[in-house]
């Protein structure tokens, strides 16, 4: 008897956990910057400060007739951190190396918030212009 009560219980259980890590899941992938209530901020300026800051910290391969524009995905988290560095667009020479490296040098954003609160934030293709 107490085999069958503890079977029923357990079957009755089941669907409340799995719903409730499929949520947690759900509600950890980052949401697209175009599409938060609130962006994150570079600090002190934003965007236009971030490219700033990526433009003096990139060091340019010394390759010959090098240029293009390389294409970099990116996530900014819940403290602020930048993580999850992905190349969308690679012009080769070690420039998606030195993309990862000068972007995880970021300082801290100020997070995105979407739907009354902090949420991770994912960048899609950032453009870094290489001319050399």
């Amino acid at each position: 008897m107490n085999i069958k009560l503890l079977l029923l219980l357990a079957l009755f259980c089941l669907p409340f956990s799995k719903a409730q890590s499929q949520s947690s899941q759900r509600d950890n992938l980052p949401v697209d910057y175009e599409l938060v209530d609130y962006k994150p901020i570079f600090p002190p300026g934003g965007i236009r400060d971030f490219a700033k800051f990526v433009g003096k910290k990139f060091i340019v391969p010394d390759v010959e007739g090098l240029s293009g524009i390389l294409k970099v995905n990116f996530v900014i988290e819940i403290d602020g951190s930048v993580s999850n560095v992905q190349i969308a667009k690679d012009i080769g020479s070690g420039t998606a190396e030195e993309a990862k490296r000068v972007l995880l040098l970021s300082p801290k954003w100020s997070p995105g918030e979407h739907l009354g609160k902090k949420v991770r934030v994912i960048y899609k293709e950032f453009p870094i212009k290489i001319q050399n």
